[in-house]
């Protein structure tokens, strides 16, 4: 089994991300903690309790038909041994893209779906992600 790997965020898409958030803000008490441009686009990570949304700000909005899960956000404390467990395993993983403050690759699990496998640096940054 391997350790140091917590379920971080459910990661949606929207083409109106205030809307998002005034929902689960109104709704949940959800509060804004990172708020910013990451690869181009604007992300916001919500907290929820003890639990993240993390929202990805698309100009091609999710079909009418489907709902706007995009993938699993797993915080993990090494990412290259997490990487080199899951690739022993047989599971398809992309390269390592370096983020400010981070970096990530993304693999795929069984159904379809998406996993995202992220660390964060020591930090200011952290916060948002940690704690």
């Amino acid at each position: 089994m391997k350790t140091g790997v917590s379920l971080h965020h459910t990661h949606l898409v929207t083409n109106d991300i205030d809307r998002v958030c005034r929902f689960y803000g109104d709704n949940f008490d959800a509060k804004v903690v990172f708020d910013d441009t990451i690869d181009g686009d604007r992300n916001v990570f919500m907290k929820i309790g003890d639990g993240r949304i993390h929202l990805f700000e698309s100009r091609n909005a999710p079909p009418t038909d489907r709902n706007s899960f995009h993938h699993l956000g797993l915080l993990v404390e090494d990412l290259i041994d997490t990487l080199s467990h899951l690739q022993r395993n047989g599971v398809a993983v992309t390269e390592i893209t370096d983020v400010p403050g981070g970096r990530f690759a993304m693999a795929s699990a069984p159904d379809n779906v998406l996993l995202e496998l992220f660390e964060v640096e020591e930090g200011e940054s952290r916060r948002y992600f940690v704690g």
